[in-house]
């Protein structure tokens, strides 16, 4: 086939459909909108329509309403006048109120006391009385008002047994608004038809129409359905389409009128715009056509060019097909060479990649191992640093307490007090690295209650100033009770770390603000203090763990930089958030804790367990450490206990047996029998049984706590036991 050949083919194969198929398209543009125009029309006859029926409902809920207000089950008409005019359900309306026989006894249209005409149909009282429902009148003259009108009416029963039926009366402009808020086209005419059709309310000359009858050919067309669509002329002799559906709550009709010439200049309003676009591309087409055979010449040059690059090691990509056979085995060739030529380079460059990509990754590996193993020396120098300042303190104290003959009382108190705060400090420290870990990890588990958010805060803060550290500050507490779900140890444990904080870096005689809001449906808990502040550079990775502000070699703030991260993942863990706010160094920082709240107070508190009573109770302390052992023997004689001890869970079982104690505290990491095993011997034996077993251990996990349960321990308590937790196990 010749190359002219080519160029006509192509040019009939692109003019010839776009021709037939753009006189397609224009023909079923002008069906679909048509089909939009009257589609257009139902749908405002259907909004009109829920308008209508919204503007019935809200009648009929009005007058229900009524029957049941106490005037009138008392028989107080003058009282129900007023409420009556009071609840009327739209402007211009009125509420009247018949007897069983048809008698007006109130109209809020006229002057209460006045007399009052007689129903002139009281058979429909009887029938909605009988039958229990209400109806919507159709168009009725009222010979007093000298003005039509309808009614939306309601049969009621008051509790003492008196009937009556309320109706709620409307003027048809009220019925208007349903459609002359709505953007129509200035031809079209929208009307009210009752179930008699008779027009209600209509959009042109309503002072004319309203009270008369449509047309019986109309009326028959819209009598066979609820809704539909058809054509009729108008009394101007225009061809009309209406569209009609039918009120579901009054049975009336709403019927909306579009001229068929105006529907029609809307359609052919776009035809010429769219005969244009057909022409354009018409035209378009011829000149593609040119332009595609002029390509076609210029083929051989750009395969020509396509080998000699290909012949420099460079990459085809792209050559355009072609519909003549020796041209296309030509493209076919040089698209083969090139993809084989790009494959080998491509080989090549993908080695070389992998190579580089080996030393960039073995650089990266390199760098993150010295920063991790700089991080880890860093840590562990701060944590021997930690700890080694209450162990001095500590030491310090032992041997005080060791010169007691050269020891005043005040001394020898003063010794004992560094002891207990540095325990404390010292248990804080590996409660924080145990539960940060244990919360990162996702291994906490919440026992969550109903508990009052101001009252734990006002306990943190009362335990904190019976210890004296919140001496030397001004703690202000504003709060509100604000119940939340949460773990009562978990939220002290918040409270406790974000005052922590506050009181480690402020001031001495600075003041700390405590507050406790209801925002929305969540409570608010914030600590303002007015200390260091926080760096802007810093302010964004105070959540990080292990994250601190700069301090000198003598720390004086000390921590682990890890209270803040533990903080996070608690509130996270009870669905709340936490943000810490600083306008930057030396001006104070505060931190807001938001947590969702609960309806309604908390419940009160369990009251605290009673002290341990004064009488002699039997012990038995399982303990391998020998100090630890002797430490908590004196501890518990302390509290008026037998104690005898063991160091061995074999020596327990045949000192159980011998002594038959109340209660027995066990060491966990026993040698050979461990604490699990020794609590399942004891549980096993009729005579040992009864011993409540109370496990005392290192091992603080919630896994450690339910496997001690499962053992049959009643309690589970982390070393070193606190005096409250340990007069409570007493109790």
């Amino acid at each position: 086939m010749r190359l002219r050949s080519h160029y006509l083919v192509l040019a009939l194969s692109i003019v010839v459909p776009l021709a037939v198929f753009g006189g397609i398209a224009l023909h079923v543009l002008q069906d679909t909108q048509h089909s939009s125009a009257i589609g257009r029309i139902e749908q405002s006859a259907i909004l009109t329509a829920r308008a209508v029926d919204a503007d019935i409902y809200r009648a009929q809920s009005v007058l229900k309403v009524l029957g049941r207000s106490h005037a009138l089950a008392q028989g107080d008409l003058q009282r129900f006048y007023e409420e009556a005019r009071e609840a009327s359900a739209a402007p211009g309306g009125w509420i009247i109120l018949y007897d069983t026989g048809g008698q007006q006894l109130l109209n809020t249209r006229r002057q209460y006391g006045v007399e009052l005409p007689k129903r002139p149909d009281p058979e429909q009282i009887g029938t909605m009385l009988a039958s229990g429902r209400g109806q919507v009148t159709g168009i009725k003259w009222g010979e007093v008002l000298k003005n039509h009108f309808v009614m939306v009416e309601e049969p009621i029963r008051t509790p003492s047994g008196q009937r009556y039926v309320i109706g709620q009366a409307f003027s048809p402009a009220f019925f208007a608004h349903s459609f002359t808020g709505r953007a129509l086209p200035p031809g079209w005419r929208v009307a009210i038809l009752d179930s008699a059709g008779i027009i209600i309310a209509r959009s042109e000359n309503a002072d004319k129409f309203v009270g008369r009858s449509v047309r019986p050919d109309t009326l028959a067309v819209i009598n066979k359905t609820r809704s539909g669509v058809f054509t009729h002329l108008s009394g101007d002799n225009r061809e009309v389409v209406d569209a009609f559906t039918r009120s579901e709550r009054s049975n009336w009709s709403i019927v909306i009128g579009a001229p068929v010439d105006e529907i029609n200049a809307a359609v052919w309003r776009g035809v010429p715009f769219m005969s244009a676009g057909l022409v354009i591309a018409l035209v378009a087409a011829l000149a593609l056509a040119m332009l595609a055979g002029r390509h076609l010449v210029r083929f051989v040059a750009r395969a020509s060019q396509a080998a000699a690059l290909l012949g420099q090691g460079g990459e085809v990509r792209e050559l355009p097909r072609s519909g003549i056979h020796e041209l296309e085995r030509l493209n076919i060739a040089i698209r083969e060479a090139s993809d084989r030529l790009q494959a080998e380079m491509r080989s090549r460059s993908d080695a070389e990649s992998e190579r580089n990509a080996l030393l960039v990754s073995e650089k990266t590996a390199r760098a993150r191992a010295e920063e991790q193993n700089a991080a880890k020396d860093e840590f562990l120098a701060m944590l021997g640093h930690e700890l080694r300042n209450p162990l001095s303190a500590v030491a310090s104290a032992v041997s005080i307490l060791d010169n007691a003959r050269q020891v005043d009382d005040a001394m020898a108190q003063r010794a004992r007090d560094v002891l207990r705060r540095q325990t404390d400090h010292l248990r804080k420290l590996v409660d924080d690295l145990l539960e940060v870990n244990r919360a990162l990890m996702g291994k906490l588990e919440l026992q969550k209650a109903p508990v009052d958010l101001a009252e734990v805060v006002q306990r943190c803060v009362d335990t904190l100033k019976a210890s004296g550290r919140t001496a030397a500050f001004t703690v202000r507490v504003d709060s509100v009770p604000a119940t939340v779900n949460a773990d009562p140890t978990r939220l002290l444990q918040i409270i406790d770390n974000l005052l922590d904080n506050a009181i480690k870096y402020s001031p001495g005689g600075g003041e700390i603000a405590l507050t406790v809001r209801q925002v929305g449906d969540a409570a608010e808990f914030s600590v303002r203090d007015s200390g260091l502040g926080i760096a802007p550079e810093l302010l964004p990775h105070v959540f990080d763990i292990f994250v601190q502000g700069k301090q000198s070699l003598q720390r004086a703030h000390g921590g682990l930089g890890i209270g803040l991260s533990l903080v996070r993942r608690l509130v996270e863990l009870h669905g709340g958030f936490v943000r810490i706010d600083s306008e930057g160094s030396g001006k104070g920082s505060t931190a807001t804790v938001t947590l969702p709240r609960l309806a309604g107070p908390a419940p009160a508190a369990p009251a605290a367990a009673s002290a341990a009573a004064s009488r002699l109770r039997r012990v038995l302390l399982v303990e391998d450490n020998p100090d630890a052992r002797e430490m908590m023997s004196m501890l518990l004689q302390l509290r008026s206990c037998d104690v005898v001890s063991a160091a061995s869970g074999p020596e327990a079982i045949a000192s159980a047996l011998a002594a038959q104690p109340e209660l027995a505290f066990i060491d966990i990491g026993l040698p050979g029998m461990d604490g699990y095993a020794l609590a399942r011997a004891l549980k096993a034996d009729a005579r040992t049984a009864a011993i409540e077993l109370i496990a005392l251990t290192g091992y603080g996990s919630e896994k450690d706590r339910t496997q001690a349960v499962d053992a049959g321990f009643a309690r589970h308590f982390t070393k070193p036991i606190r005096l409250e937790d340990l007069d409570q196990a007493l109790a």
